[in-house]
């Protein structure tokens, strides 16, 4: 039987390093003969590509689906903050996994990809809405953990002192963070992705990944130290050990706020 699907896959993988043409036939002519529809040839190539780790197929499959993905989750709530992480949460667990497989290894080819990951966004978004707790109430303090944790006595001192100042600091540093710092920080503190699975859903190296993970705490620390000593009328002793009581915990800090 003539596969006049191959030239539309062998279009899509191209420029492909991590796999080869032969691998991606092979792949689609055994789902195709799974009952997959040849019409879908190019999208079980672009899945395979994706599942295999390959940037360049990555990057293709992130522009083919963002529209349809946004919109699953919009159809469930129009708010931008929630539409941002359910489509970073919905990312992870079909790019990179959690102890298993991409989910994106899963698809079938039985209909189009993009409705594909509109179902997954739309399910994880219907997932979201339920599980959501009660909003904390304003005086809620979600650093109090953090505090109770510092082993140092002079700082844990600090941190009661100044708990209020220190976390309306702490959110308004990490709210002036660029939208990327933001998500990925929120990928490695919240969602505990490893450096290399973060590199892998931002196509670069693990190297790079840490490096936006520093820079980004490092810029939070020094806004969040800069905004304490400009609230708080303190000598120039208490403000080495404001710095101090900042970089103490951060990362545990930042995680609690983002969460």
């Amino acid at each position: 039987m003539s596969e006049v699907w191959r030239d539309d896959v062998a279009a899509m993988a191209q420029r492909w390093s991590r796999v080869s043409l032969d691998a991606v036939l092979a792949h689609v002519r055994t789902a195709i003969a799974a009952g997959a529809s040849p019409a879908h040839a190019a999208d079980l190539a672009l899945a395979y590509g994706v599942a295999a780790g390959d940037p360049v197929a990555t990057k293709r499959f992130d522009e083919h689906v963002a529209t349809d993905l946004a919109a699953a989750v919009r159809a469930i709530d129009a708010d931008a903050a929630f539409v941002d992480e359910i489509a970073q949460r919905t990312r992870v667990r079909l790019v990179v996994g959690d102890d298993r497989a991409p989910t994106i290894a899963t698809y079938k080819g039985t209909g189009p990809l993009r409705a594909w990951v509109a179902i997954s966004a739309r399910r994880m978004a219907l997932n979201a809405r339920r599980d959501a707790k009660p909003e904390r109430a304003v005086s809620d303090d979600i650093l109090a953990d953090v505090v109770d944790r510092e082993p140092d006595a002079e700082l844990r001192h600090l941190r009661a002192l100044y708990r209020t100042e220190f976390r309306e600091a702490l959110s308004s540093a990490i709210a002036g963070l660029p939208d990327r710092a933001r998500a990925i920080l929120r990928l490695r503190f919240v969602e505990g992705l490893e450096l290399a699975q973060i590199g892998r859903l931002y196509r670069v190296h693990e190297s790079t990944a840490s490096r936006w993970v520093s820079g980004a705490l490092e810029d939070i620390g020094r806004d969040t130290r800069e905004r304490l000593i400009a609230r708080l009328d303190i000598s120039a002793e208490t403000a080495d050990s404001v710095s101090r009581m900042v970089q103490s915990g951060l990362d545990l800090s930042v995680a609690r706020l983002l969460r």
